[in-house]
């Protein structure tokens, strides 16, 4: 009898693998998440709006309830519901997102008895270590699949234009993994989770810890991706004009701010910018997703075209001038007043203003920027920051004129 109960627990020691143990550790941090998002039915009453559900998953990086996930899992959500593996389930809201790093932050209400995951060091990866996919995959339930770290450094088009590294693993990832834990066999956080390939087979990707932890720190901190600000505005060129290159993309340097990072490294306008950190990059969004996962301060090379010589430039980089909104709509030359939420009244508009030689001018309504509504003074100069924030030479302004409603891009 003494043998067979030794025998027995011989074995249950064989079966508590460090897989096993690694998914114990993990999975209380990891939440299925149940997302509703308002859609138009043609089949509805009236062709009205109904609702449709969809399912992600999300990981808890604070005790306190604040969970990391992928933006494209609760962008345009009217109710969020998490649910852990325990039982427990809680209201979520959204905190923050960034749409072109696909990264979000929610904080669980009345959360209790949440644990954070720890977090691996993603730039110590070792290729063929073993991975863990935790999520809610089809809304099946939590979910565990393993596999190999296949790339650490897979550069994936996330949307057109805008590329970024992923770790790469042959780890089951499908439709509501997005957003869950990729871990080790510590049971540490090596990476978020990402479906954004619906064809692929055997193939997952997950966005590196390190940089969905710099980025979510930031959204928890500012509201948004806190970035390097090089001292320049740039415009995409179409890659039809760079035939027989070999580029897929590249940027032109629309204006060089006097006393920014550029002007001190010498770059002018025109200037073609076809690498940056010896990476090529193909789009202005390109560019400010890699600028993302740095700080400011942080140094970064441009390689360029200046004047039909290529030449690499090392940038200081700088936080964003507190005074960029300011400058912006000085250059605008226009002066606002709040309509009670009906948008902005132009008040005044100079005639040397980049309002006025837009064919705009003095009492047309301003009632978005860049798709976000501006109803107060405050507003717009919030998302004129973040304008020159991305680099832009310019911005998509709404603009109502009596019955009349229009966009109109216009250099800021």
């Amino acid at each position: 009898m003494t043998a067979l109960v030794l025998l027995s627990l011989a074995h249950a020691a064989d079966r508590r693998t460090p897989i096993v143990e690694a998914v114990e550790k993990a999975t209380p941090s990891v939440v299925a998440l149940e997302v509703e998002v308002p859609t138009q039915s043609p089949f509805s009453v009236f062709g009205g709006p109904t609702v449709a559900s969809s399912q992600g998953s999300g990981v808890v990086i604070d005790d306190d309830g604040v969970v990391l996930t992928n933006a494209h899992v609760i962008q345009g959500a009217t109710r969020i519901r998490a649910h852990t593996i325990r039982g427990t389930s809680y209201d979520a809201r959204p905190i923050a997102l960034d749409t072109d790093l696909d990264l979000a932050v929610l904080k669980l209400e009345e959360a209790e008895g949440l644990v954070a995951i720890e977090v691996a060091d993603s730039d110590d990866l070792l290729l063929g270590e073993t991975a863990i996919a935790i999520g809610n995959p089809y809304g099946l339930g939590l979910t565990v699949s393993t596999g190999v770290v296949a790339s650490i450094d897979r550069q994936v088009e996330i949307q057109p234009g805008i590329y970024q590294a992923y770790i790469q693993t042959d780890a089951a990832i499908n439709p509501g993994n997005s957003g869950g834990a990729l871990v080790n066999l510590e049971g540490r956080l090596m990476g978020v989770n990402t479906a954004i390939r619906a064809e692929a087979e055997g193939i997952g990707f997950a966005i590196p810890a390190n940089r969905a932890k710099k980025i979510a720190d930031d959204l928890l901190l500012y509201g948004s991706v806190k970035a390097p600000w090089l001292g320049c505005d740039f415009t995409d060129i179409n890659a039809r004009r760079l035939a027989g290159t070999g580029l897929s993309g590249a940027l032109r340097v629309a204006a060089v701010h006097t006393g920014g990072p550029c002007d001190a490294a010498g770059m002018e306008p025109g200037d073609i910018v076809f690498q940056i950190d010896g990476r090529p990059t193909a789009s202005r969004a390109d560019l400010n997703a890699w600028l993302a996962q740095k700080k400011p301060g942080d140094k970064v090379v441009l390689e360029a075209v200046h004047l039909d010589v290529i030449v690499a430039r090392e940038l200081a980089s700088t936080d964003l001038p507190k005074n960029a909104s300011a400058r912006a709509l000085k250059r605008l030359g226009i002066a606002v007043a709040a309509l009670d939420g009906r948008g902005l009244a132009i008040t005044e508009a100079a005639a040397d203003g980049t309002w006025m030689q837009a064919r705009l001018r003095p009492g047309d309504i301003l009632v978005a920027v860049d798709g976000i509504r501006v109803d107060t003074p405050e507003d717009l100069a919030k998302v004129l920051q973040q304008a020159k924030a991305r680099h832009q030479p310019s911005a998509l302004f709404t603009v109502r004129r009596g019955r009349i409603q229009g966009h109109v891009p216009v250099a800021i």
